[in-house]
């Protein structure tokens, strides 16, 4: 799990993020990122995606990524959207999307 410190929780931030934000994208998943002081990640997914099992294994398998990225990847606000094509990732196809996007952000 991602210490408080580090999630982005308010629905208004959120919707902030994703309306003025820069936005990556690649087949499986969309971030919308703000610079900012400190890492703050959402992720949102989307009935569309699966059901609660693969949706929350997904957010799961999300926060661990990002725990492990957090020293190497500039300071953002962050918001994952998983698009449908993602329900069958494993874990080193999601780590390597993950990465992809994260380190576009330095651009």
């Amino acid at each position: 799990m991602l210490a408080r410190e580090h999630r982005l929780t308010s629905s208004g931030d959120i919707r902030t993020v994703i309306r003025s934000g820069k936005r990556s994208s690649n087949k499986f998943v969309t971030l919308h990122y703000l610079p900012a002081d400190t890492h703050q990640f959402a992720i949102v997914t989307s009935r569309a995606v699966g059901n609660a099992v693969v949706r929350n294994k997904l957010r799961r398998r999300t926060k661990a990524i990002l725990r492990a990225l957090l020293d190497t990847t500039p300071e953002v606000k962050g918001v994952f959207r998983y698009r449908p094509e993602a329900n069958h990732l494993s874990f080193d196809e999601l780590t390597a999307s993950v990465t992809e996007l994260l380190q576009r952000t330095k651009k």
